[in-house]
């Protein structure tokens, strides 16, 4: 198996595993906060506009960061938990004594999304420097399923911490999980960059390497379909995450366990579908597997929208996230295959930039559910993402050509 195969991508795994507890349990944990200090829709959905928008502008730094600092990506990975675990310290302590309130989680949202905008590009261009081309694709359900195994447990853990003891008791298990991931990330080795790819980035000012990697995204047809997709994606069936906690308090009427449990049973299905990715041979037709596990994923959450029953919505949930991470694998990946070793951090830090969108689009999800419901919202950007693969089904299918070329 990779993981103990390779003690390089274990020891990132690793790191990643806690500072995913950490995301998961912040995601979770700031919503119901927000509910709280507002009882407000909108700014449930406004305060993940603020994180998506800091991470959209961001991402070409991190990006930049990743490729100018080649060698030293597990550095850049150090300092970014770092950054996290002084956010969820100070908001912890700030709801400890009774003095949070909205524009302390609109400032810590935003210092948030720099410092993932820093970590995620460095961390999964590191991924390849790790493990190659040839075992990309297992490596990054890897990767997923840490997400995933978190998100089962974590909600649950941290939901039953809020309802016991208060919201900031679920803080300072993020400080927590951050100092660990923190911890691991220092003992990581990594490989070094080859001295052409090096000398040819330290031949140019920072300007420009931002410049020539926009020049690229746009201009290579693989790219730019990528991209593309993942911002429609983010934007109309990830971002149902930025309302979730409405719809699970306001259209299912449960309290924070419940919230957890969706969340949790998501993951499950997730880690499920992850184990088959990690364990199968890399798939060949690509292209056509990513159209029909979004496509599938947009259908389970169209139906999840139309559910007012909580058991029917724990396994639409199950399914739906079940699709996802296949598509999020593959698209992963082929970001990866389809570029050359010196593009990579910059075409990453697109693809980081894309998970931005799914908080802007928490400003009009938000808008959506306070006007009308939260299931309205959801069900809306499920069915734009269908009409945007029927529409490009065809380009889709072309994309396997482009990564064969490169391997």
């Amino acid at each position: 198996m990779l993981l103990l195969e390779n003690v390089g991508f274990r020891r990132l795994w690793i790191s990643s595993f806690f500072s995913d507890i950490m995301i998961v349990v912040y995601v979770m944990s700031s919503g119901l906060l927000v509910l709280e200090i507002t009882d407000s829709a909108f700014w449930v959905g406004a305060v993940f506009g603020f994180n998506g928008a800091a991470l959209t502008i961001c991402s070409s730094i991190g990006g930049l960061l990743a490729d100018r600092f080649y060698g030293r990506r597990h550095t850049l990975v150090a300092v970014a938990i770092l950054i996290d675990m002084a956010v969820v310290l100070f908001i912890a302590i700030l709801i400890a004594a009774n003095n949070i309130l909205l524009w302390h989680v609109i400032i810590g949202a935003v210092i948030s999304a720099i410092a993932l905008a820093i970590r995620i590009p460095a961390r999964n261009a590191l991924t390849l420097d790790l493990v190659g081309k040839k075992r990309l694709i297992n490596a990054t359900a890897i990767n997923l399923v840490s997400w995933q195994i978190t998100a089962i447990g974590a909600p649950l853990i941290a939901g039953s911490i809020i309802v016991k003891y208060g919201m900031s008791w679920a803080y300072f298990l993020m400080t927590i999980a951050a100092g660990l991931a923190f911890l691991s990330a220092l003992t990581l080795n990594t490989s070094h960059i080859p001295d052409s790819v090096s000398d040819k980035l330290e031949n140019k000012g920072s300007f420009r390497i931002i410049v020539d990697g926009f020049k690229y995204v746009f201009t290579a047809p693989a790219v730019r379909s990528l991209i593309l997709l993942a911002i429609v994606a983010e934007s109309f069936v990830w971002s149902h995450e930025s309302i979730l906690a409405v719809m699970a308090t306001k259209v299912l009427n449960v309290d924070a366990f419940g919230y957890a449990s969706l969340l949790s049973v998501g993951a499950v299905g997730a880690v499920s579908s992850l184990i088959f990715i990690s364990l199968s041979k890399q798939a060949t037709a690509r292209g056509l597997f990513l159209a029909l596990t979004l496509g599938l994923f947009a259908i389970s959450l169209l139906l999840f929208s139309f559910s007012p029953w909580f058991p029917v919505s724990l396994i639409l949930i199950a399914i739906a996230y079940a699709f996802a991470m296949g598509y999020e694998t593959i698209i992963s990946a082929l970001l990866q295959l389809v570029v050359p070793d010196e593009m990579r951090g910059r075409v990453l830090s697109f693809q980081t930039s894309s998970w931005g969108f799914t908080g802007l689009a928490g400003l009009f999800m938000g808008a959506i559910a306070g006007g009308f419901s939260a299931a309205i919202a959801i069900g809306a950007g499920a069915i734009v993402v269908l009409v945007y693969l029927v529409i490009n089904f065809r380009q889709l299918l072309k994309l396997d050509v482009f990564a064969e070329e490169r391997e």
